[in-house]
């Protein structure tokens, strides 16, 4: 369940684009916690330590003392503007450089893939096989946040992303996500799985189960109540710009509207119009199952293409703070808004749903006013290109009912290193950290006979830096995506639409699976 607006971790001024760079080497950039550095491995010899000061040292032999908590190590310290503050040189005894880490917001290294302690990475340069696919289209390589399997009626299938805008610690929040197609079993099992260029830290992934009740569902709206629905109806007809668009919103089989980018402007509006049969006065909601396209994706990537090299001391600058600005193109994007028509033909706004991410549908109840006339008119408006609609449907809201909320009871490691999963996501203190081509079993004892079942999940994650994407660092262009939006919308238009065509089958060919 995900209805807020699209919150990006783009904020913060130009001014600290001003960097030092004392190495040719990959840089893998990763943001870490004390504990994490203090678990980190010595053999990584050079590291760039950015403080809350804004200054930065860059040492190339180094250790940690845990009973001073300070990084003590040889190299040099530069102040804000990159000019050398002072100089321990390696092999020397004396002037040993010393950090303290309470003070420490990023550390970069240049070992590619390192797992400096467990903590959140940002790499530059490819990893693996997946140099070919994302080569085809770079903004297209498989990206995300962790997916979650379950069994279904008839395969095991993901069935969820979860805080897909987290991006970044400080954005860390708690998704709500209806598992639509999850098979009921008493002996429930989820599987998470980190199949992207990234790293997740999951600080907890809770299931919250309903008993049911007949036939009906329990959908959630987007003020966190959970309803319980019935006589859920399809429309009796929807129309687009694209023709009757029936067949791909009647039911829930991946068969999906959407339609293409504006070539002129990717913030370009289309619009559904819907038509239900009316059959009771009971209290009506319309349901709809969706998930985004690639847009949101590519734009992310790009932004980060255009930071370049710099992309550590953006993170750097909003980790501490410095907000002042936000990436609006996302909001103008927008989600998907709701209007209905009234009995004097006007339409009413009535709703605005959002999903980020390209992975998963997911189900909301958007509840509507109540109407006596036979037909109920929607209109579904939306950003073109940006979304793709498996499912609407028209049902009728009964009482709120409340879940239960329970913990997995086992955790099983299929593939990774963290030694004590389940104790890490019981922990509220702690993450359970994955890394590329991990993959953990979680098991739940579902209370009930037949249930609705949704996971709540917590926590955050980073995206990797691609070589590709650091070629084309261009400050230029992230000022006008900043501080331009719609005319960059426009600017980029073409350019998205050279890959649109081929980024859906890209993205799901290039994801990390060892």
């Amino acid at each position: 369940m995900k209805t807020s607006k699209i919150n990006p971790a783009f904020y913060g001024t130009l001014l600290i684009l001003l960097f030092f760079s004392c190495t040719t080497a990959t840089i893998v950039r990763e943001l870490k916690t004390t504990d994490q550095l203090k678990n980190s491995s010595t053999t990584n010899k050079f590291i760039k330590a950015h403080m809350k000061d804004g200054t930065v040292y860059i040492l190339n032999e180094w250790h940690i003392d845990t009973k001073a908590n300070q990084l003590v190590g040889f190299g040099k310290h530069l102040d804000i503007g990159r000019r050398q503050i002072k100089e321990a040189k390696q092999g020397e005894r004396f002037p040993i450089l010393i950090v303290e880490l309470d003070q420490l917001v990023l550390v970069e290294t240049n070992e590619v893939g390192t797992k400096l302690g467990g903590g959140l990475v940002f790499m530059s340069g490819l990893v693996g096989g997946l140099g070919t696919y994302c080569l085809i289209s770079p903004k297209s390589c498989f990206g995300s946040c962790p997916t979650f399997y379950a069994e279904t009626a008839d395969t095991v299938k993901i069935l969820a992303e979860s805080f897909s805008t987290s991006i970044m610690p400080s954005l860390e929040k708690n998704d709500i996500d209806m598992l639509y197609e999850a098979k009921y079993m008493k002996d429930f099992k989820l599987t998470v799985t980190n199949e992207a260029m990234e790293t997740h830290s999951i600080r907890y992934a809770n299931l919250l189960v309903f008993e049911k009740s007949g036939q009906g569902r329990i959908f959630a709206d987007g003020q966190g109540k959970f309803f319980q629905c019935s006589e859920m109806v399809e429309p009796l007809n929807c129309d687009s710009f694209l023709g009757d668009c029936l067949p791909q919103v009647r039911s829930v089989d991946q068969v999906e509207y959407f339609s293409e980018s504006d070539p002129e402007n990717l913030n370009s509006k289309e619009e559904i119009h819907l038509r239900f049969d009316n059959q009771s006065q009971n209290p009506k909601g319309l349901i709809i199952g969706k998930r985004q396209t690639m847009m949101t994706t590519y734009l992310l990537y790009q932004g980060l293409a255009y930071m370049g090299d710099a992309a550590s001391y953006f993170l750097t600058d909003y980790e501490l703070g410095n907000r002042k600005r936000q990436l609006e193109v996302f909001n103008l994007l927008g989600g998907v808004d709701i209007y209905m028509k009234d009995s004097l033909g006007v339409w009413n706004f009535i709703s605005s749903v959002s999903e980020t991410g390209p992975i998963a549908s997911d189900f909301n109840l958007i509840t509507l006013p109540n109407f006596s006339e036979r037909d109920i008119e929607i209109k579904v408006v939306l950003n073109r290109g940006l979304w793709r609609i498996d499912y609407l449907s028209l049902a009728e809201i009964h009482d709120e009912v409340y879940p239960a909320v329970l913990a997995p009871t086992e955790v099983i490691r299929v593939n990774g290193d963290e030694i004590n999963p389940l104790g890490k996501l019981l922990d509220s203190d702690s993450y359970l950290v994955t890394f590329p081509g991990d993959k953990y079993d979680l098991h739940y004892d579902l209370p009930f006979e037949d249930g609705e079942v949704f996971l709540d999940a917590k926590g955050y994650y980073l995206e990797w830096m691609r070589e590709e994407w650091s070629k084309e660092q261009n400050f230029r262009k992230l000022r006008q995506m900043i501080n331009h939006p719609e005319a960059f919308l426009r600017k980029v238009a073409k350019d998205y639409k050279k890959y649109e065509p081929v980024m859906e089958e890209t993205f799901w060919s290039s994801r990390y699976v060892y």
